[in-house]
């Protein structure tokens, strides 16, 4: 990850009170299984996990939910 990006990943966790945020952290966004791939302007990007690989962006907090690598949620922002 770029210096950049690093920077703007650490006031991600630091901003919404995330210190258990890692790349590669497995996240259910939207109903959908994504792997965090890193940072887009101020929020999340991750990779679908279904197969054909395409890239999201998304809000750290908005419908999301953080797991462990069972999928076991941790972490659950969901309404």
């Amino acid at each position: 990850m770029k210096k950049s990006d690093q920077f703007v990943f650490e006031n991600i966790k630091q901003q919404y009170r995330m210190p258990f945020l890692e790349i590669g952290m497995n996240v259910l966004v939207n109903r959908q299984a994504v792997k965090i791939t890193g940072v887009s302007h101020s929020g999340l990007k991750g990779e679908l996990i279904n197969g054909d690989k395409k890239t999201i962006n998304f809000h750290p907090t908005w419908e999301t939910a953080y797991c462990d690598e069972n999928w076991n949620v941790q972490h659950d922002y969901r309404k």
